[in-house]
């Protein structure tokens, strides 16, 4: 197990003494993305046709025309890994709407959780009208999830690396700085009262029901951050969910894998779109 930085590790032992105390320093760090930091890949990007200012501070990059296929990055990521599913997409005449997640790049914000994301997508879809596809990654898929659950309105969702349930990726967080058992629970419950919403509210169990549309779920074997057990439970509960397992790609190599753009880019273009949510 890597070493943690001096003043995390402190912290974590302090954990163990005063667990009240150190959970609000650890919910900070778990919501605030570091504005310097971009996940890979970070690919080429063309000039966006169009910037849209969606409200609420909130910004989307548009590619190319026709049906509207919108795009939902992850915690510190950005429309740049997204560049080789832009170029698929618009080649097969959609368009490709990216979102600037809240608290990345030009939208505003400066906290990132399940709440604001899932808000984010939702808001997007009120604005952009008819959307033909979502296609989320890590955070941003499983925020678009619930989102769609939501609001519907979506003919069809791809989901890539995504958590099936976001206390899972909490107390993982927990585990990875060494917080102690009862810092550990306080630190969930200090995630829970900041953001106003329970974990569990996004659990891919609990939004099963309200979805009925066809779904893609695409997660690597060799996932250290979301792991590949996280797909097989959501297509265990997901009616219709098709599956693909892909090896030695990680949580992010997956946007820029050539056989895993053209899954999404034939999922999103095949016939069937009478899916509802």
């Amino acid at each position: 197990m890597s070493a943690l930085p001096l003043p995390i590790a402190a912290l974590a032992a302090a954990s163990h003494i005063a667990p009240t105390l150190v959970a609000p320093f650890f919910r900070r760090l778990m919501l605030h993305p570091r504005k310097n930091v971009r996940a890979p890949p970070v690919l080429d990007l063309p000039t966006a046709d169009a910037r849209l200012n969606l409200g609420e501070g909130l910004v989307a990059w548009r590619w190319g025309e026709g049906p509207t296929v919108l795009l939902a990055h992850g915690f510190e990521g950005s429309p740049a890994q997204f560049g080789a599913v832009i170029d698929a997409l618009t080649g097969h005449g959609f368009a490709a709407v990216a979102l600037d997640m809240p608290a990345h790049g030009a939208s505003g914000g400066d906290e990132a959780s399940p709440a604001t994301f899932a808000h984010a997508v939702g808001l997007a879809l009120g604005r952009l009208g008819p959307v033909h596809a979502v296609v989320g990654h890590s955070l941003g898929a499983a925020a678009s999830l619930y989102a769609v659950a939501q609001r519907g309105g979506v003919g069809r969702i791809a989901l890539v690396s995504a958590p099936s349930a976001l206390e899972r990726v909490l107390r993982g967080f927990a585990g990875t700085v060494r917080l102690s058992r009862r810092a550990t629970d306080a630190f969930l419950a200090s995630v829970e009262r900041h953001v106003g919403q329970p974990a569990a509210d996004f659990d891919v169990r609990r939004v099963a029901p309200l979805l009925s549309l066809p779904i893609l779920l695409i997660h690597d074997q060799n996932d250290r951050q979301v792991p590949v057990v996280e797909a097989a439970r959501a297509a265990h509960v997901l009616p219709g969910a098709e599956l693909m397992v892909t090896r030695g790609l990680g949580h992010n190599r997956l946007l820029a894998d050539p056989a895993v753009v053209a899954a999404i880019a034939e999922f999103v273009a095949a016939q069937e779109t009478t899916g509802r949510a």
